[in-house]
């Protein structure tokens, strides 16, 4: 299969997890992946007046054309002309949960519009969008390997602490569990972070309208709020004896900090909705980079996240704050270590037959006919 993707390709890591995720996995399963970059040119209309003599002038035949971009960078008038090629069309959102309107205005000219967070797929469909697939990330099976070794005995969370993570994890320490935190924000290695070029800023008066229309988008707003008035003074990490703080690491040392680690904290809630009495949960990367490592997750339990690995079996869910300390002290004692290393192996194992993004993708081909 030739793909064509657009999207933003830039030094930074929402670029470069796609490379080790998505392009990487694909090209292994014997698929061509074109990546045609916006930011490569002079302007963003510049770009879309490219797009159509780049796809008639390649040697390359494209099955497919992928887009993840918003209408910000990607015109309406250049699908239109793409589809008048012939070629199927294919949009994947990756924020559609807490951030649909990026895509109003393009979601309904494309051939299949793939939702990785099936809540907004009602307003989907009130656009206009006919074909639409759900279905949640996924981890690359070749990049993300076990790398077992000796078992260590704390929970590592691979991340910036910011709003929930911070409750949480002084949760954690405040109760005698031991923690690392990668994350270079807390430690004194630093790294140049480059910025997103973004042509046109989305006026506030629209995007506060857009927020209070519809659920999920109220939430986010209201507990923001809540965060401002509430905890505004409270959201410290507590650096103290059982808290160990390191740098940010590769994906490829990745693999061995979740291997080896007793427990990998996963934290699903978006944004301060942790706040709420019904907090939302958006699955991302790391639910699935987690198991594919072959490590063991702890998570808050959401019905999404059950139906993906089996609690007691494959991951450590929990429905409330002592549920949460008692099984992480019960999965740190190294007397429960086999049964760590046995629940480890059926995450990877499950991770391994239904989370790649091979799967994903075979599904997006099936139902375009290609």
């Amino acid at each position: 299969m030739n793909i064509l993707y657009y999207f933003k390709d830039y030094d930074g890591f929402m670029a470069k997890w796609q490379y080790f995720h998505i392009i990487e996995e694909l090209e292994r399963e014997g698929h061509n992946i074109v990546v045609y970059n916006p930011l490569k040119y002079n302007s963003i209309d510049e770009s879309n007046e490219q797009i159509i003599p780049f796809i008639k002038n390649s040697k390359i035949r494209f099955d497919l054309f992928l887009n993840c971009e918003s209408d910000v960078f990607l015109y309406s008038s250049s699908i239109k002309a793409i589809k008048e090629l012939g070629l199927p069309t294919a949009l994947i959102c990756f924020d559609n949960l807490h951030a649909p309107y990026i895509h109003r205005k393009m979601a309904p000219l494309f051939d299949i519009v793939w939702l990785t967070s099936i809540e907004t797929k009602w307003l989907f469909e009130k656009w206009g969008c006919k074909n639409i697939v759900f279905q949640p990330y996924a981890a690359n099976p070749y990049n993300f390997k076990p790398n077992w070794s000796s078992p260590t005995h704390s929970v590592s969370f691979i991340g910036s602490p910011y709003g929930s993570r911070i409750n949480i994890l002084n949760n954690l320490t405040g109760k005698g569990v031991k923690c690392d935190v990668y994350a270079d924000k807390l430690s004194n290695h630093t790294k140049t972070r480059s910025k997103i070029p973004t042509p046109v800023k989305t006026p506030v008066y629209k995007e506060l309208w857009q927020a209070l229309s519809f659920d999920i988008g109220r939430k986010v707003l209201i507990s923001a709020l809540l965060n401002r008035s509430i905890l505004k003074n409270k959201s410290t990490l507590s650096l103290n004896s059982n808290l160990e703080v390191h740098p940010s690491v590769s994906f490829q040392d990745m693999q061995s900090i979740y291997s080896d680690s007793a427990l990998s904290l996963n934290i699903t809630y978006l944004r301060h909705t942790y706040l709420l009495k019904n907090p939302l949960h958006k699955v991302h990367l790391r639910t699935f980079e987690i198991p594919m490592c072959g490590g063991l997750e702890i998570a808050a339990y959401s019905d999404e996240l059950a139906g993906y690995f089996e609690d007691g079996k494959e991951i450590v869910l929990y429905k409330s704050d002592e549920e949460f300390i008692s099984k992480a002290k019960f999965y740190l004692d190294p007397k429960n270590d086999s049964l760590s290393s046995e629940m480890k192996r059926n995450a990877r194992k499950r991770a391994e037959e239904e989370h790649t993004w091979t799967k994903r993708f075979n599904v997006l081909f099936s139902n375009l006919n290609i």
